[in-house]
């Protein structure tokens, strides 16, 4: 009962900060985007490795990139050292209200991205209401039927999917698009 009141609770704050959110919708195509955050699990060690591949293949495309981990354990793990690319935080970094407090959450959030990718499953609630938060034109995450108002491009991605095979995907269907209006 307590646990259903909570949920109640925290998504009557995503909604009310959907509906403040003010912000210009554009899609971009891989191709155009340069600057991209992405928010993840990085409860594993393995996922933290798969994430660090992604950046190096955004990078190689000269595209800027910013991650922000969420670490599920209260204490942070040994491989969650903050580095120019990456930040972490857990939920003793949000508020009672689910508002971010830590320096580095606010700031990754009030960055101006391209893109935000959502790589994290639907039960990391934190990163659906930073991304709920964020000013950034297009945001991409997984397809969960909660969520529907709070991205421009969903993707069917099973929760219990790897993170490996949330970025393939996700970076799949970004490259596919095309904002190049030369054909027409």
């Amino acid at each position: 009962m307590f646990k259903n009141i909570r949920e109640g609770i925290r998504h009557w704050f995503l909604k009310n900060a959907l509906k403040n959110l003010k912000r210009k919708k554009r899609i971009f195509s891989y191709k155009d985007a340069l600057r991209f955050g992405i928010l993840y699990d990085a409860s594993t060690e393995e996922n933290y490795r798969q994430i660090t591949l992604l950046v190096k293949e955004l990078q190689q495309d000269q595209k800027k990139v910013k991650t922000l981990g969420f670490v599920a354990q209260k204490k942070m793990p040994d491989y969650c050292f903050p580095k120019l690319t990456f930040e972490f935080c857990n939920t003793g970094y949000f508020g009672w209200n689910q508002q971010p407090v830590a320096p580095n959450v606010k700031e990754f959030i009030a960055a101006d991205y391209d893109v935000i990718i959502d790589l994290t499953p639907s039960v990391v609630f934190h990163a659906k209401f930073l991304t709920s938060l964020s000013n950034v034109p297009f945001k991409v995450g997984r397809y969960h039927e909660k969520y529907v108002d709070l991205y421009d491009l969903m993707i069917q991605i099973d929760d219990n999917s790897s993170l490996e095979d949330a970025a393939k995907h996700t970076m799949y269907y970004l490259k596919m698009l095309n904002n190049d209006r030369s054909d027409d």
